[in-house]
């Protein structure tokens, strides 16, 4: 019988409830739509339509150019093939509308079991290089928009709660005018994470859980994270409803402070909490984004003998899992509380074999090699990690999802410079630079979900040294460097967007390397001479052998009471490579600008109004025939 800690009072009232009213599943409701939909994948012929059914099931997405009618029906004739959705994903699925027409206004809606369901949502399909070829713009290239930031707190404990007047202003001015979003982590904040597996079957109506929650029970309060962010904030829904987006996931995705997920030896509850939070997050978020490789994360029971370094799991062959595409293996906490953002439960409490494996071999069929033995013979849960990460092209612009997380090794901040150290790991590390040195972008939109030049210490800490908390790259000193390094060499323009710390600012790296950091969405800020090294507003700013310069930041000083920094800004960035030229007014002709530009714009999250723009152009010398 699987084993359920204490619940809050809400969930043990509903589990009585439900244990009472079983008898009923038979007269269950029809299957409808309750979240969703969302957008993801844009392209100039296709999107992805997300949603999540109350049972496992199917839907349909309708569409079509016009928009609804004034009673609500419509008068569209396409529709997409059925999207399935299943017990082991949440009931969760996607649908594609495919042999779409280039930059062009799409309305839909959702229908399950034949009936229209939620609201109308619409977007505009990316334009394409084809139609974009005119003989003063050969190349075909377009201009196009993205918004971007990171860390979206709901939690009304924390902040400015749910009604969120970024997203409020968002949808006003940018959802018709944007291509696309990039929400570069921290999208959700640990809430109802000690929500029962045996809850979740209940409300299901089912007579067993699913492989998933057999594994990983604690699975069931991330998934119910996810469907409180999306139904408690109908501005962040609207958003998501007719902008497709991109997602990084950051810690509290998994979960807040998460460190270490590569170091092998490790024990940590927050640490072995990795692949769990990835699934969740692959359900829900993670669907959207294009990815490297294309083995998603393996969970399973092992059996593990005190003394032997052997993982035995008689459900799988593990000659048939590509191992070298994957990370490494963790064995799981197993404690009700393991996916909640508490410290008290940051003790010694979880499986006495919960630790951080690296694989030796795979020894036969059922069998692996650990890099160290068992501590005690066990029946244990365990998962093998997945890359996270993956490139698109837009135009003349090149962009990559990093996964800061996933592969992350210990920092230690009395050796920042540590030769060796990764946050990324040495296989994303050596993807990310040789596809960028294959490239022949103009510009490259480097994602990564933590900050490159500022540091983020102070904020707490979760590890017993909570001296040692670093979560920005200024723990990795000696990796940065080599990417700086290597970026600085392109001599193409290399824009590091980046999130986690609760503010925004503009940074000149080098000639051609620059950080934006785009944030908060919605949580509290940070304090600058407490949590970022007491960095200036603007000026020059050294930590570690770099200097750089901040053009610009939000800024928020220690006098302000934590609950009153409440300072959200965002980031609209516009590509600039043609203007329209025609020889009539009203009708189209591209041309293309000798020096493309980028202009990074940061807004006030409560207001809508600019708070700061900067320009970068290539170069005089890079293009052309100058």
């Amino acid at each position: 019988m699987m084993r359920i800690g204490p619940p809050n009072k809400v969930i043990a009232l509903a589990f009585v409830c439900l244990c009472f009213a079983s008898p009923a599943w038979a007269q269950r409701d029809s299957i409808r739509l309750t979240h969703g939909p969302m957008l993801g994948r844009p392209t100039s012929k296709s999107m992805a339509v997300w949603a999540r059914t109350s049972d496992a099931g199917q839907f349909i997405v309708r569409y079509g150019t016009t928009p609804p009618l004034p009673h609500g029906g419509d008068n569209w004739t396409h529709q997409s093939q059925p999207a399935s959705t299943t017990l082991e994903h949440d009931n969760t699925g996607v649908a594609i509308l495919k042999e779409l027409t280039p930059d062009t206004r799409y309305h839909y809606r959702v229908f399950v079991d034949g009936h229209p369901q939620g609201n109308f949502g619409s977007f505009k399909t990316m334009p394409s290089q084809e139609a974009s070829i005119s003989e003063h713009n050969p190349e075909g290239l377009y201009n196009f928009r993205f918004q971007i930031g990171s860390c979206a707190n709901q939690n009304p404990k924390h902040g400015i709660g749910h009604a969120s007047p970024t997203y409020q202003n968002l949808n006003r001015d940018w959802a018709d005018k944007v291509d696309f979003h990039v929400m570069n982590g921290d999208w959700l904040y640990e809430e109802l994470r000690d929500y029962p597996a045996e809850a979740w079957r209940l409300t299901q109506g089912v007579d067993e859980l699913p492989a998933p929650l057999q594994v990983m029970p604690t699975l069931a309060g991330v998934w119910e994270n996810y469907k409180l962010y999306l139904a408690r904030n109908e501005d962040l829904a609207k958003w998501h409803r007719h902008v497709p987006s991109y997602f990084t996931f950051d810690d509290h995705e998994l979960l807040n402070d998460i460190w270490g997920a590569s170091e092998a030896g490790k024990r940590h509850r927050r640490t072995v909490f990795r692949d769990i939070g990835t699934y969740g997050w692959n359900d829900y978020l993670g669907w959207a984004n294009p990815f490297e490789t294309k083995q998603r994360l393996h969970f399973g029971k092992g059996q593990l003998t005190a003394g032997s370094d052997l993982l035995v799991d008689k459900s799988i062959n593990f000659q048939t899992l590509p191992i070298d595409q994957m990370l490494n293996l963790h064995v799981h906490w197993g404690t009700a509380s393991a996916g909640v953002d508490d410290m008290q439960f940051d003790d010694d409490s979880g499986n006495a074999n919960s630790y951080v494996y690296d694989i030796a071999e795979v020894i036969d069929e059922h069998t692996l090699r650990l890099h160290m033995p068992a501590k005690t013979d066990d029946t244990v849960s365990y998962s093998i990690g997945q890359r996270s990460y993956g490139n698109f092209r837009i135009g003349n612009c090149e962009f990559y999802l990093l996964d800061t997380r996933g592969d992350r090794d210990m920092h230690d901040i009395s050796q920042r410079d540590k030769r060796g150290l990764s946050m990324i790991g040495e296989t994303q590390r050596k993807w990310l630079l040789d596809h960028m040195q294959a490239s022949d972008a103009d510009f490259h939109f480097v994602v990564s979900s933590v900050p490159m030049m500022i540091p983020h210490s102070g904020a707490g800490g979760y590890e017993s040294d909570a001296d040692n908390k670093e979560e920005a790259w200024t723990g990795f000193i000696d990796e940065r460097e080599i990417l700086i390094n290597a970026w600085d060499k392109l001599n193409k323009k290399v824009f590091v967007m980046t999130g986690d710390l609760h503010n925004s600012f503009a940074i000149k790296v080098t000639d051609n390397v620059w950080e934006f950091c785009c944030g908060p969405h919605n949580s509290v800020n940070h304090v600058p001479s407490l949590d970022e090294s007491d960095r200036p507003a603007t000026g020059l700013f050294q930590f570690g052998p770099r200097q750089c310069d901040i053009r610009w930041s939000s800024y928020v000083l220690a006098d302000v009471p934590r609950l009153d920094r409440l300072y959200p800004h965002y980031c609209v960035v516009q590509v600039n490579n043609v203007f329209n030229m025609p020889k009539k007014l009203g009708g189209k002709r591209l041309v293309a600008y000798p020096h493309p530009q980028i202009v990074f714009q940061y807004y006030d999250g409560w207001t809508g109004e600019l708070a700061y723009a900067e320009a970068v152009s290539l170069d005089r010398d890079t293009v052309g025939n100058e």
